[in-house]
């Protein structure tokens, strides 16, 4: 379809062009609206280039990719189980943005320090500096929020839902901690309880692609493959977010197409960032698919 837009375009400009000289040169209105095809003329031969550019582009990151490894699948056709462990960088786990230097709330450097302990796995050390933090500060939504995502860490799941429904007592707009809430369900495999709370963040900004994906993930493993398959089609039809390529990576290896699950994953794997393709490989975890390791950093 791009590379017909381009070349319907192409010959518009080119009709413009065409039609404006092959007149002599005249004064007045004449030589005005002539002038103002002409334009035209330009204007659509610079967009007919901007739109082969894109369909050229668009061919690139879709094309064939060499295999990878997948995880193999049992005798009863499903994906065999590896445990999966959280990461606060596979998973939008900071409850909003704890300041990155001491201000003059007082359980900030303690958060700091918090986040740097769960960065390296120390939950217990970093569960202690938040409720240092919450003894200073009770009413900080930022502790709350962090202390759930240490609580989820440790699959204390209620826990978790406690702090993070405190967090939203203190700043109701915060989605990361909304996104949280529905994730506890989410890693409980329990779909059908997850599915609402994704919902309600799809037309957000900043979560609302990720948000899609995992309305798609419950939905396909929660036994309604019939919605998921619209919105498998309505991520096809963008084809551009991140949501196209993992969608597409759950689809291929819910229905046993490793060899196509290892091409979208490859695909991603090249176009996103090692944080941004963890964020979204970690659902394929949490369901018990070990896809690809991040890629390495990038350089500096």
């Amino acid at each position: 379809m791009l590379y017909l837009g381009a070349i319907a375009l192409f010959a518009l400009g080119a009709l413009c062009m065409r039609n404006t000289s092959l007149h002599t040169r005249v004064g007045g209105s004449q030589y005005e609206r002539r002038r103002a095809i002409r334009i035209t003329g330009y204007i659509l031969l610079i967009a007919a280039a901007l739109l082969l550019g894109l369909a050229v582009l668009k061919q690139f990151y879709s094309s064939e990719v060499p295999p990878i490894n997948l995880p193999s699948l049992s005798s009863a056709g499903q994906p065999q189980i590896a445990p999966a462990t959280l990461s606060p960088e596979h998973v939008p786990s900071l409850s909003g943005s704890v300041p990155k230097s001491p201000s003059s709330d007082p359980a900030t450097p303690l958060l700091q320090e918090a986040i740097q302990l769960m960065n390296q796995n120390q939950l217990d050390a970093a569960l202690g500096k938040v409720k240092a933090a919450l003894q200073v500060a009770p009413k900080n939504a930022d502790a709350y929020g962090l202390r759930g995502n240490i609580y989820a860490e440790k699959k204390l799941w209620d826990l978790a839902a406690k702090d993070y429904q405190t967090a939203l007592q203190f700043n109701g707009k915060n989605v990361r901690v909304k996104f949280n809430l529905a994730e506890i369900e989410f890693k409980q495999k329990e779909y059908d309880a997850a599915r609402p709370g994704f919902a309600a963040l799809t037309q957000d900004s900043t979560m609302g692609d990720l948000a899609a994906y995992k309305v798609f993930l419950c939905d396909l493993f929660g036994g309604h493959e019939h919605v998921a398959v619209g919105e498998l089609d309505a991520f096809n039809q963008v084809g551009s977010n991140a949501s196209y390529y993992f969608a597409n990576v759950a689809w291929s290896v819910y229905h046993q197409k490793t060899e196509d699950a290892r091409g979208w994953l490859e695909s991603a794997r090249r176009i996103y960032t090692p944080k941004k393709f963890s964020l979204y490989a970690a659902s394929l975890r949490d369901l018990g698919y070990m896809p690809l390791p991040p890629p390495p950093p990038s350089g500096p």
